[in-house]
């Protein structure tokens, strides 16, 4: 189903412009490379840039936009073609090879990041991130972009140990290699070293947990799937003891960091990046929607178990220097829950 520009999302991409707009105005008359533009986050940034180019009297920025297939992608995101500036072109995930080699600024936002997937085939998850990002770094060095923002993941410090409260960037902790759950957050460990050791000048960003509105509803991550069950099913099923802890950062703050970091970040440095309260478990977090939404039953399949319980909490402490969320954590559920609403046919 292709995904809706909704009120929502119209709402969210003004702020967006509003808060960035030296960072933005620094892209007139750029052009830009964006992997993973059909993503989640990535979507965001196309709409920033969309927004932008209709907004400002002066140069557009050039965004350059590689996909696995034109085809799916125009089927799902329909209004991101036939703009001048949205230069799209397909990409088997190795060797990247845009219309020409003018380029500022890149973002490498494509990867595997759903565990619905990836586990199916570890080794190829973590061949395709290291593959993908080695061909952008030599297109960036080709081209002479003057800064690479790579999107990473906090998997890449591994299971956070009881006696961490909070994972900060210069923690020495990793992913366990026993574990085949590993591939994921080790690629992007080693993708990391790629872009430090390439020569380009690379601003490194370990991505949390999020929520918002082009989320896919049918994925396994918590928020989309607790709304799916929700509004479908009117229960909310969760496979374990719901004890973990999170915290999620809302769509619009995520974009507004990530255009911060790209043009203010400093090169070679690593930042979390995300919210770092209200501290929620998983069950609140499903309690929360289901409130929400109305009407739904939670119930908790799995058995509490005997340890610490798992948490995944950020210190953003470096991020807060260039943004501190805007959206808390009930109204980025509710904004996402509205907007799936609004998109409903």
């Amino acid at each position: 189903m292709p995904m809706q520009r909704t009120p929502i999302v119209e709402e969210d991409i003004r702020a967006v412009l509003a808060a960035c707009d030296d960072e933005l105005r620094a892209l007139s008359g750029k052009t830009l490379l964006l992997t993973g533009g059909s993503g989640f986050v990535g979507s965001y940034l196309v709409e920033s840039i969309i927004a932008f180019n209709r907004a400002h009297d002066g140069a557009p920025c050039r965004l350059l936009l590689p996909t696995r297939s034109l085809a799916a992608t125009r089927s799902k995101w329909p209004h991101f073609f036939d703009i001048e500036e949205m230069i799209w072109f397909e990409w088997n995930g190795r060797d990247l090879a845009p219309p020409d080699d003018e380029c500022d600024y890149a973002i490498h936002a494509a990867s595997p990041a759903d565990p619905a997937n990836y586990l199916h085939a570890p080794m190829q998850t973590m061949e395709d991130i290291a593959n993908g990002t080695s061909a952008v770094l030599r297109y960036a060095r080709r081209a002479g972009v003057r800064t690479l923002l790579y999107l990473s993941s906090g998997a890449a410090y591994g299971r956070q140990a009881a006696d961490v409260d909070a994972l900060q960037e210069s923690d020495p902790c990793a992913p366990d290699l026993a574990e085949h759950s590993s591939c994921y957050g080790e690629a992007k460990r080693y993708a990391e070293l790629l872009c430090r050791t390439s020569g380009v000048p690379a601003v490194i960003a370990r991505l949390f947990a999020f929520v918002g509105p082009y989320q896919d509803i049918d994925g396994s991550f918590a928020v989309p799937d607790f709304i799916r069950q929700a509004m479908r099913d009117k229960t909310i099923r969760i496979h374990s003891d719901g004890s973990a802890l999170r915290t999620y950062c809302y769509a619009s703050d995520l974009a507004i960091g990530l255009w911060k970091l790209l043009l203010n970040g400093k090169p070679d440095d690593l930042y979390n990046v995300g919210a770092d309260a209200p501290r929620i478990s998983i069950r609140e977090l499903a309690e929360t929607i289901a409130g929400q939404v109305g009407d739904v039953e939670v119930v908790v399949e799995g058995m509490a178990g005997a340890g610490p319980r798992s948490r995944y909490i950020p210190n953003t402490a470096k991020f807060k220097q260039f943004h501190s969320a805007r959206i808390d954590l009930a109204d980025g559920l509710r904004r996402t829950l509205v907007s799936y609403q609004q998109s409903r046919p």
